[in-house]
């Protein structure tokens, strides 16, 4: 079974889910959406997953255009934004997590680096627009150097298949939740998974203590994790050692072996990596080489922040910023996978002669997966439209430009760059 027919699948899978009653129920406010009224539940539901990011008048007046067989009711704004307020956000979490499960249920292989998986943790901060609801659940938050200045912000932290393109588990909690305990939650989810055997987890500077290392050696999870230079044991390190975390005999903890690797950069910068992975095929140089597999996880970010836009959210309460957010992260996975399939058949299809190398367009590919897939869900198409989008994708395509680099600019805090009141025009 291909990507495309796992795509397929999961839709398919969303779309029994959302016309199940029995199955929405426990993910609507009591006594709502039981008697007929002008807005049903699957009307609400759809709005929510083919929104664009312009204002809610652009929105009322497309869906009601390309979903014609789903009857969307002439209604105020004020009506719609009440009624999303009454859909618990765990029903797109609980869309979210299906996707994740039949992906690695039906995919018949996954891929690998000298023998082993990589996963990668990271977390974000999101933007939010300043609501009430928001200053309660994430926390509100004064500006510097203008005291006056209110806003808050969310985190938003996932652990990434790296080899695979897919976002496995994600969460959103308050800005000034630990990034940590996020990312033990990240492993609790790969272990009820069952897929984190024979897999690396490469983490970045700032998630490394003893605990953490301690939980990854106990639950035998391969970990990657960047020291910051203070650290003794990384002060003590030159070249490739192992050491000894001691164990403590009040809390009942023993001594752990810990493996201690010295990476030299491009610019003779020197950074230290913490491994509990002892096989001796993996050479300091291939160490550097896996710790910058966790370059993605930044990139897909990237993603999420540009091309689906996340944090240009249509609704302003934590309801309508927590459904965003889980339907931002399913569209993401929904179009890797017909990425990976495009990707696949481009490299096998290139010829030695080619000048450049190519992949495909994962911009287009967003784009539209988010007007194909509610039209799936309406009937208005059928499951073949991805086998379309998939040779669609095949012929728009981008060059690959190798070795670009690009300096981290390290800029001021700058205010606010999303607006309610400043939507795109389309």
């Amino acid at each position: 079974m291909n990507r495309t027919d796992i795509c397929k699948n999961i839709i398919q899978s969303i779309k029994e889910y959302i016309t199940t009653p029995e199955k929405l129920e426990p993910h609507c406010a009591k006594n709502h959406f039981i008697r007929k009224r002008k807005l049903s539940l699957f009307q609400v539901i759809m709005y929510l997953l083919y929104t664009s990011k312009a204002s809610m008048f652009q929105n009322l007046s497309r869906i009601r255009e390309d979903l014609g067989s789903l009857d969307f009711p002439d209604i105020s704004k004020q009506a719609l934004s009440k009624a999303r307020q009454f859909i618990n956000p765990a029903l797109f979490k609980e869309l979210y997590y299906l996707s994740v499960d039949l992906f690695y249920k039906q995919l018949p292989s996954r891929k690998l680096w000298n023998g082993y998986h990589l996963f990668a943790i990271d977390g974000s901060k999101i933007e939010l627009p300043n609501s009430k609801s928001n200053f309660e659940f994430f926390g509100e938050m004064f500006g510097y150097p203008d005291p006056s200045r209110r806003f808050t912000m969310g985190l938003g932290s996932i652990v990434y298949d790296v080899l695979d393109d897919y976002i496995v588990h994600a969460s959103f909690q308050r800005y000034l939740a630990s990034e940590r305990s996020a990312a033990l939650e990240h492993l609790h989810n790969l272990e009820d998974l069952n897929i984190y055997q024979n897999s690396v987890v490469i983490f970045d500077r700032g998630y490394y203590s003893e605990d953490m290392f301690r939980y990854c050696v106990e639950h035998q999870h391969l970990c990657l994790m960047r020291l910051k230079q203070n650290y003794n044991i990384a002060k003590k390190c030159s070249g490739d050692i192992i050491t000894v975390l001691p164990g403590n005999e009040k809390d009942g903890t023993e001594d752990i072996r810990i493996r201690v690797i010295e990476v030299i950069l491009n610019d003779g910068t020197k950074e230290y990596l913490a491994t509990n992975l002892f096989d001796s095929h993996i050479s300091q140089q291939m160490f550097r080489e896996l710790y910058f597999y966790r370059w993605p996880v930044e990139t897909k970010y990237k993603e999420l922040k540009s091309r689906l836009a996340i944090e240009e959210f249509s609704g302003a309460t934590t309801t309508s910023v927590l459904q965003e957010f889980y339907i931002n992260v399913l569209l993401s996975n929904l179009s890797s996978l017909i990425k990976n399939q495009v990707d696949e058949e481009i490299q096998i299809t290139a010829k030695s002669t080619n000048k450049y190398r190519y992949q495909a367009n994962r911009a287009f590919i967003i784009g539209r997966v988010k007007t194909i897939v509610p039209k799936i869900l309406c009937n208005l198409f059928d499951l073949s439209a991805l086998d379309i989008l998939y040779k669609e994708s095949l012929r728009c395509r981008s060059q690959i430009i190798p070795g670009r680099t690009f300096r981290r600019k390290k800029n001021k805090a700058i205010g606010r760059t999303h607006f309610n009141n400043k939507k795109v025009a389309f």
